[in-house]
């Protein structure tokens, strides 16, 4: 890297610290949540003659009265009903709100110290450093989470989102919080987050469906609306029913078990005419037609496969709204909403030994059988009640060779 690349990265950083050092000081920080101008633009660049800010900042103004504002977030009870809490409000007020200690001298605006400076103070993944990294850091307004142990179209369980902030995101800006988890005086820092960021997906999410409602079927912004209580209520019982979601991991083979204490051939057990059938039957799986890894992947699993796009939340904005993501004049148009450049969602190269969700065998084997939400990783269809698709032991045999990859590079 150049002296001026440097000298530009550095001014970045700098910047992102003197805007960020703004946010966490102790007191009031009169600060709000930003509207979702983008999903605005969206919803209104065809076929509507409204103008997407002032969708936005109404439809924020309603979200503010059911949820609160940044430094005083509220839980919608009364429209609810008190039965239907999907989230502890202890924890989010304690992550809400500036940096600093209470007459309780208990430490709060925990989300500001440790999240803001990527994810942004709404969650919409547009903090200071967002534009510096890749993957950007995600936008939890949508309510789509990775990596979690619950199929498609289901909510994360707090487990989920405790293991990402646990054990980061390998491979990317994503640290891992473990030292913070382990501390005897912080050790309740990432259970408080779990439940703030299901609160900023929660409040997202219904941002988003209510302006939808507004836009597309011209219901009025009225928190008294029974359909927009209905669409309140939806978001929030998905979230509340999510621990019940997770699916069951079934027990690893001997092999298996033995493979993720130490991948080196001819140890724990495997000696080397069983690693080499494993492996042929691992390989004969990756690339076949039912599991289409190649596709994305490459033959090697080196991620040069043939097919590649973008993820959700860029096709939320482009292909969606009409746009072509590969057209910068085109996607431009939508950067003073707060859109970032569109980037392709790279398929893993298995051979640098960083999977983003985890390497252990049921890490991968959740990947595999559930996919990853919002990319284009589908799951693999498994062969249960009588359904076609790859046996336990079949999928077993994937994530072995899956393992191995590294090992070949």
């Amino acid at each position: 890297m150049n002296r001026s690349a440097v000298a530009r990265l550095s001014a970045a950083w700098l910047s992102s610290f003197v805007g960020l050092s703004l946010l966490v000081g102790c007191g009031p920080s009169k600060l709000e949540y930003r509207p979702n101008d983008l999903h605005a633009a969206s919803l209104t660049r065809e076929g509507s003659d409204q103008d997407p800010r002032a969708v936005a900042k109404k439809t924020s103004a309603l979200i503010e009265q059911w949820f609160g504002t940044l430094d005083e977030p509220k839980w919608p009870a009364e429209t609810l009903g008190a039965d239907l809490e999907a989230v502890r409000m202890d924890s989010v007020s304690r992550c809400a709100g500036p940096v600093g200690r209470g007459v309780d001298k208990v430490e709060r605006g925990v989300f500001r110290k440790h999240c803001v400076s990527c994810h942004g103070l709404t969650g919409d993944g547009l903090g200071a450093a967002a534009m510096l990294v890749e993957p950007y850091p995600r936008d939890f307004r949508r309510g789509t989470f990775k990596f979690k142990s619950t199929p498609v179209g289901k909510k994360p369980t707090r487990q989920d989102i405790h293991r990402t902030l646990y054990e980061g995101i390998p491979g990317t800006a994503m640290p891992s919080f473990r030292a913070i988890d382990e501390s005897k005086e912080f050790a309740h820092d990432i259970d408080d987050l779990v439940e703030y960021v299901r609160f900023l997906a929660i409040r997202g999410e219904v941002e988003r469906r209510v302006m939808a409602a507004y836009v597309r079927e011209g219901v009025e912004l009225d928190p008294d609306s029974g359909r927009l209580k209905e669409l309140l209520a939806q978001v929030v019982q998905k979230w509340a029913a999510s621990e019940s979601d997770a699916i069951e991991i079934p027990e690893p083979p001997a092999y298996i078990s033995s493979a993720a204490g130490d991948l080196a051939i001819g140890i724990d057990g495997i000696d080397n005419g069983q690693h080499v059938e494993l492996m042929k039957k691992g390989q004969s799986l990756f690339e076949s037609e039912l599991t289409a890894c190649v596709k994305c992947h490459g033959k090697t699993g080196a991620g040069d496969g043939a097919s590649q796009d973008y993820d959700e939340w860029t096709k939320d904005w482009t292909i969606l709204a009409g746009i072509d993501p590969k057209q910068s004049k085109d996607w431009k148009e939508m950067k003073p909403f707060g859109a970032l450049k569109p980037v392709l969602a790279k398929p893993r190269n298995f051979h640098w030994g960083a999977y983003h969700g985890g390497k252990s065998p049921s890490e991968i084997f959740k990947r595999i059988v559930l996919g990853i939400e919002g990319t284009p990783m589908p799951p693999v269809a498994r062969a249960q009640n009588g359904n076609p698709g790859l046996s336990d032991e079949e999928l077993w045999e994937l994530v072995y060779y899956v393992m191995h990859l590294e090992e070949r590079s």
